[in-house]
């Protein structure tokens, strides 16, 4: 009993020492912090595993995702190859008014403005007989031939070959004789050689109305015309519009119908009234397309040079119609653009090392140096020594103008 009192009280006395004693508490907070440092150090490693493993997890599913997509898309490619743009015909015209959708056309009359109508998703690209006065500058569109009408169709063809609605107008004395065949024969023309989808006709007269037929008949679409029809210019004394009065009014109405029994797809109505055009469309079961005719009518078309006004000058600004919103001012930026090239070529800027692309190699700007030198003064003796040169320009592709088949860009 005793004995293991004492050996309590030696134990007691010795941890007093061990806590007073400033060696042994020094060793204790040593020991401590040792501890304290394993501790972050392996909770730093367990929080690297658990980064590194949630990595790994997600880099798994990246790479299963990546295989999934990819096999699909090869199936997809295999199953569905890609498609040209759906091409808009007469019947889906039509059967947009059926929807209550707007139809869009837009008058153009070259390649770059085909590709400008195109890429925009108009529906229809009339190729005007206004090309006569928009491209040609003449006062009137009676001037411009079938032949020159043929040509531009041709042009827009090639700058909107698959997509949309191709309208080649018939001009001015290539339709109105009572010959009907003569109507059919070019407007023929106008599809085997201007490669159009239909044409446009002026008029909804008898008469006009029995060669629209005609041509309908002989497997020719058409689009018919009320309203202010230039061509008429010399009959209606001037560029005004049609329909002002109840009686005009209603015989527009009759024309419109006239041309729905002969055939016609649709009728263009311009410079009319807004009622009047309103009031046609809801009597024909075809479309109708209207320019300065309101917003009542099925669609509605533009001149292309008008509605990005092209033609930004005071002069021409006169003659804009009034129907037309510009959409933009396209004309001061080209007036801009090639004032800004005048200057740079004047003031030497123009075309810099930036664009001269087209370099000699060392050896043979030397040897056309040497040539200098000697002025040689046979034209043969100068051929035989640039042979080398000669090969060398025959065989380095210019990269011009969009031809790939030629190595032009």
């Amino acid at each position: 009993m005793f004995t293991s009192f004492r050996r309590e009280s030696v134990r007691l006395s010795i941890g007093r020492f061990k806590r007073n004693c400033t060696v042994c508490q020094s060793n204790r907070r040593r020991l401590d912090r040792s501890y304290s440092k394993q501790s972050t150090l392996c909770s730093i490693i367990d929080n690297s595993i658990l980064r590194i493993d949630s990595g790994l997890q997600t880099r798994s599913r990246m790479l299963q995702n990546t295989i999934r997509y990819a096999s699909s898309t090869k199936d997809t490619t295999q199953k569905k190859p890609i498609q040209k743009p759906k091409k808009v015909t007469t019947l889906s015209i039509a059967s947009k008014k059926g929807r209550g959708e707007k139809i869009t056309m837009v008058t153009a009359y070259d390649f770059p403005s085909a590709v400008h109508v195109d890429r925009a998703g108009v529906d229809i690209l009339l190729v005007g007989d206004s090309c006569a006065m928009v491209e040609l500058g003449f006062e009137t569109t009676q001037p411009i031939t079938l032949d020159q009408m043929i040509h531009h169709c041709q042009a827009v063809k090639r700058g909107a070959p698959n997509r949309p609605l191709l309208i080649g107008d018939m001009p001015f004395g290539s339709y109105e004789f009572k010959d009907v065949d003569i109507a059919l024969k070019n407007a023929y023309r106008m599809v085997k050689e201007g490669e159009m989808d239909a044409v446009k006709f002026e008029g909804g007269s008898k008469a006009r109305a029995n060669i629209v037929k005609h041509v309908v008949e002989g497997g020719v679409a058409v689009l018919g015309h009320v309203g202010l029809t230039p061509q008429a210019i010399s009959v209606l004394g001037g560029f005004r519009a049609q329909g002002r009065t109840a009686a005009n009014a209603r015989s527009l109405l009759d024309d419109a119908l006239r041309l729905q029994d002969a055939g016609a797809f649709a009728v263009v109505l311009e410079c009319v009234p807004g009622n009047v055009a309103t009031a046609i469309t809801e009597a024909l079961d075809i479309p109708t397309i209207g320019i300065g005719a309101g917003g009542g009518t099925s669609g509605q078309v533009l001149v292309f040079h008008d509605l990005l006004g092209m033609l930004s000058h005071p002069h021409h600004e006169e003659f804009v119609p009034k129907f037309c919103k510009k959409y933009a001012s396209v004309g001061i930026e080209i007036t801009n653009g090639l004032a800004q090239f005048k200057e740079e070529v004047e003031n030497g800027v123009f075309p810099g090392n930036e664009y001269s692309p087209y370099k000699m190699s060392k050896a043979e700007e030397e040897l056309f140096n040497e040539l200098m030198e000697n002025n040689p003064t046979e034209e043969g003796e100068t051929r035989a020594s640039s042979s080398s040169s000669q090969d060398s320009d025959d065989s380095e592709p210019l990269n011009l103008y969009g031809d790939n088949k030629t190595g032009l860009r």
